[in-house]
């Protein structure tokens, strides 16, 4: 015998089950004790109980999960959750380049020169790039008195960044509890964002408080967060934190609006701006534009927030200095941080950090610069922190897969493209970051899962690093790939070149030859050019090869140019083992632009070859 309940499990939140729960509560009831639920009137009333109740329910989970930083959802919830531990989400950041600029016979219409001072270049003069189709803006940051040669005028460093300085301006007023003053751009550069009030005349300049450990009730600090809105609100200091404002105190806030999309990679720019007047200037790219980012998203909010907690602020760990150079500088896709005990070769007493930044390889020497400057700041005076640039491997790939005719209508050519886009799926997915491992069996394994047409696959793998070289004195090179090398007895592929090639490059006393690296085989690095096709060598000597640690050592030689438009030189070499490892600050990528891929038809699975007779075996190692 059953036992009918009167009352209503309260726990479960879908639509059927809260239907079900309230029919059974109404049958134990003694009214409707034998009533039939099912078509009837009585039904629809139901269902919109329990629908009612549905929605209900999960409004209450929602804000419920809403309340912690692990589950919220909401954007605006996320960033309240993050602001209880101390951290600020990172804002927009502009794209930024450096320049040199010349302007060449300038001569007032009275035939006098101006002085360097008159052609000061002001902050936020205008310069345009047109990237991808689209013209974009171009400001630079602080003001440049130029050199002068005669009627020449140099500008040597012009930092710009992309997009336009606005200035908004409030006014203070102390019957406004908790003063808030939003700006009035919704995507706004923290990091260019200037602040000065004007108290009875007086303009000071305050500056974004990042430490409240070092403020007194005297500092000229402003503190900014991001609102419900997703806007930038500044505050100001209570005579405790900060020093307090007075009714009637003048703000204005001066910061750099950012482009919806960034131009990370534009290295052609043009003045829009006359100076003094004249207009005629040419333009040489020092770093092409980079550093371009959108405002922090959840997940990473989430992430950081956590890490900020724990480092409290010092830099002490390793994970310290990981997690506030995650928060100076939000734009990197990977960080690597290691101890100078571990470097090689050591060097005690230091921090090395390495970052990877979005649309990039390296950080500008700016961007160096300012996280270095914020590290400096907190870091134990024992201990000195170096921003080093990441060493990256590029993996050189080529691929040959047999594929069944009968199992596709696909062409040759679209399963190559599928191929392809595998390998660059697999890139994205494992590599490209710090401490990754290349494993060449996952690779192989996914090409093969692109398509089911596709029988099997041979990926041979090459590495490659680029060195840049200086131009200005005579040093040597030291080129590490932490990968050993290729190397099955003493002499091997002597004749050849060995297992190193390298591109080109001229030496001082020599402006006819270009030159190039290989090995002999036994450990030592030669150097040669070609003439008629052979190799002549010029040094026989030139360096060490090291096959074990994958280390080259090239002695010092004074470089007057390089193949390479970036003054670098490519070294390439065959690893002795197709899975390759990143150590300290290295970053294993594969190079997509140099993918080979090549379908061949299997004969036998599609029938036109039987017993293997004349079946072409392709499949060859890279060794």
């Amino acid at each position: 015998m059953s036992v009918k309940s009167s009352q209503i499990n309260a726990t479960d939140l879908d639509f059927e089950t809260i239907s079900e729960n309230i029919k059974t509560y109404l049958k134990g009831q003694d009214k409707f004790k034998d009533y039939d639920f099912e078509g009837s009137n009585l039904n629809v009333l139901i269902d919109m109980l329990a629908y009612a109740g549905h929605v209900s329910g999960l409004n209450t989970n929602i804000a419920a999960s809403e309340l912690f930083l692990d589950s919220a959802q909401i954007r605006k919830n996320v960033v309240s959750r993050a602001k209880d531990l101390g951290f600020v989400p990172a804002s927009e950041k502009a794209s930024g380049a450096q320049l040199e600029v010349k302007m060449s016979n300038i001569r007032k219409p009275d035939g006098t020169i101006p002085t360097a001072n008159d052609m000061t270049m002001p902050r936020g003069h205008n310069f345009d790039t047109v990237y991808d189709g689209v013209t974009y803006n171009f400001v630079n940051t602080t003001s440049v008195v130029p050199t002068r040669d005669g009627l020449n005028f140099s500008y040597p460093t012009v930092d710009i960044v992309q997009g336009q300085y606005i200035t908004d301006s409030f006014v203070f007023d102390s019957q406004i509890k908790n003063s808030k003053f939003v700006l009035s751009n919704a995507r706004v550069d923290r990091s260019k964002l200037e602040v000065s009030v004007n108290s009875n005349g007086i303009v000071s300049k305050y500056t974004l408080s990042t430490e409240v450990s070092t403020i007194t009730s005297s500092s000229r600090v402003f503190y900014a967060q991001e609102n419900e809105e997703g806007f930038l609100e500044i505050y100001f200091g209570d005579d405790v934190l900060g020093k307090g404002l007075v009714d009637g105190d003048l703000i204005s806030a001066t910061y750099i609006t950012v482009d919806d999309i960034h131009a990370d990679g534009a290295k052609l720019f043009t003045m829009k701006d006359s100076i003094n007047g004249f207009a005629n200037a040419t333009i040489t790219t020092l770093s092409n534009a980079s550093g371009g980012s959108e405002k922090e998203d959840i997940e990473s909010i989430k992430f950081k927030a956590t890490k900020f907690y724990t480092s409290q602020n010092r830099l002490v760990t390793l994970n310290d200095y990981k997690a506030k150079v995650s928060e100076y500088y939000p734009n990197a896709d990977a960080v690597a941080v290691w101890g100078g005990e571990d470097n090689d070769p050591p060097e005690y007493g230091k921090v090395f950090i390495s970052l990877k930044p979005q649309n990039s390889d390296y950080l500008s020497v700016a961007e160096k610069a300012e996280v270095q400057t914020k590290l400096n700041q907190l870091n134990m005076l024992t201990v000195r922190p170096e921003i080093v640039d990441a060493e990256i491997v590029k993996i050189l790939l080529t691929t040959v897969f047999k594929y069944n005719t009968n199992d596709t209508t696909l062409s040759k050519g679209e399963l190559e493209t599928i191929v392809r886009n595998a390998i660059v799926n697999f890139d994205n997915t494992n590599l490209n970051n710090f401490d990754s491992i290349f494993r060449h069996s996952n690779l192989v394994k996914d090409i093969d899962a692109s398509n089911t047409a596709i029988l099997s696959n041979i990926a041979n793998v090459r590495l490659r690093k680029r060195k840049q070289v200086n131009l200005s004195k005579s040093e040597g090179l030291v080129i590490n790939f932490g990968n050993g090398f290729f190397h099955p007895h003493d002499g091997h592929n002597k004749a050849s070149g060995g297992i190193l090639t390298t591109t080109g490059f001229k030496v001082d006393g020599d402006t006819v030859n270009t030159y190039f690296f290989d090995d002999d085989g036994s450990g030592v690095v030669r150097r040669y050019s070609m003439q008629s096709g052979v190799r002549v060598f010029a040094d026989l000597a030139a360096g060490t090869i090291d096959y074990t640690s994958g280390k080259i050592s090239i002695d010092a030689i004074k470089f007057t140019s390089t193949v390479n438009s970036d003054t670098s030189i490519d070294f390439t070499v065959l690893p002795s083992s197709d899975d390759v490892v990143a150590i300290r600050g290295s970053l294993i990528d594969i190079s997509v632009d140099d993918i080979k891929v090549s379908g061949e038809v299997d004969t036998i699975s599609s029938g036109e070859s039987s017993a293997g007779v004349g079946y072409n075996s392709t499949s060859t190692s890279s060794y």
